[in-house]
């Protein structure tokens, strides 16, 4: 219960990765609801539940297992997958070279491109153009026809227009425009003998799961560290110059986005995009010090093992900060980590060498032979 990461549930396995979805997701993507629901909002609670948790739970979900699919692609291992507020993390272990990392992170938003344009080129069969304002109602799901030249909504919009006349093009120009309970929006548009654009239910949802792939794109592609916008950043800096550096880059773009961000929030009053500013600074925080630790995760011991005879010992130290002591711990854990994970690599590849010995190495699956030539790698280096 001491590590917040911990406080996750598990849903299913696919593909061999376990998916697993944190208790804060929920709190974050429940308080979303309830704030739709309660704060004057006038769709319906089960529309809202399928947008706000359904939907967006499952862009995400697809996301990360694009990040998975390019781990492994690049001769990586993927296994779990945690879904959480900021989206999703999905714990991928490739080579350590700038290409591995930069084409795992490219696919994750990747396929919300792809979903995108299937999703745009449904609609378009329909008749209708996908919304591209990131900042607009998704409930009202306003679509532009490009056959008759209306503006459509769903149920929760209204847009009413002049009757067509046999052989004359219809009306573009909307007389009622308006967004509101369905019931209501039905009342306004008895009163007047006009026509009500109003788009398929599918069209509608289509469009809905379009503009939420479309906006975690744009607010993923951001280059700052943690979102993939700043681990490409980082990827393109270790191409020209090395990891380090590209770290570096990378966690103080998120420092300054973070700050815009915060400032932003507070300006409007939104406290999901303060808590997403402060975990972007968290993280970007965190990361620095980390690689800082990864440098010399052994401290210094240039003077041998006699510096710490009591006769020559020197000041006691300064006690460590409360996150000093937390990167130690994560540290060491990371490191038992590592280690029992290599001998459980050290075992299997000596089952599979037994395996070739009576069977042959056609008997290996793919999935063996990319084991192999990842641990295999590992001995070269």
């Amino acid at each position: 219960m001491r590590d917040p990461m911990a406080w996750s549930l598990p849903l299913f396995r696919a593909f061999g990765i376990r998916v697993r979805v944190h208790l804060f997701f929920f709190i974050v993507t429940f308080g979303l609801f309830a704030r739709t629901i309660y704060d004057g909002g006038y769709a319906a609670p089960l529309d809202v539940f399928l947008f706000t948790v359904v939907l967006l739970f499952g862009i995400i979900l697809l996301h990360e297992f694009g990040h998975c699919f390019g781990g492994r692609s690049v001769g990586g291992e993927a296994e779990d997958i945690l879904i959480w507020p900021l989206g999703g993390l999905a714990m991928v272990d490739v080579p350590r070279n700038w290409k591995a990392h930069t084409f795992t992170v490219a696919a994750g938003p990747f396929v919300n491109v792809l979903i995108c344009f299937i999703l745009a080129v449904a609609i378009a069969g329909a008749g209708f153009v996908p919304t591209l304002n990131p900042i607009y109602e998704p409930y009202a799901c306003e679509m532009h026809n490009y056959r008759d030249g209306r503006t459509y909504t769903s149920a929760y919009g209204l847009r009413l227009y002049e009757p067509a006349v046999e052989d004359s093009a219809p009306s573009t120009n909307a007389i009622v425009i308006g967004r509101g309970k369905p019931d209501q929006l039905n009342e306004v548009a008895a009163k007047y003998n006009l026509e009500r654009a109003q788009a398929p239910l599918g069209i509608v949802w289509l469009n809905r799961a379009f503009w939420l792939s479309w906006v975690l794109l744009l607010f993923n592609l951001i280059p700052a560290y943690p979102l993939d916008g700043g681990q490409l950043m980082q990827g393109l800096v270790w191409w020209r110059s090395d990891y380090r550096n590209g770290v570096t880059v990378a966690c103080y773009c998120g420092y300054v986005s973070g700050a815009i961000m915060l400032m932003v929030a507070i300006a409007t009053n939104e406290t999901l995009l303060s808590a997403l500013a402060l975990a972007m600074l968290l993280a970007s925080y965190v990361k620095l010090k980390s690689m800082e630790m990864d440098e010399s995760p052994f401290g210094d011991f240039s003077q041998g093992y006699s510096s710490l005879d009591d006769d020559d010992a020197p000041p006691p130290r300064k006690r460590q900060g409360y996150f000093k002591r937390w990167m130690t711990a994560r540290a060491a854990k990371r490191m038992q980590r590592d280690l029992e994970q290599r001998q459980q690599e050290d075992t299997r590849m000596d089952q599979l060498l037994e395996k070739i010995a009576r069977s042959g190495k056609a008997s290996l699956t793919d999935d063996e032979r990319r084991f192999m030539e990842r641990v295999s790698e590992r001995y070269r280096k």
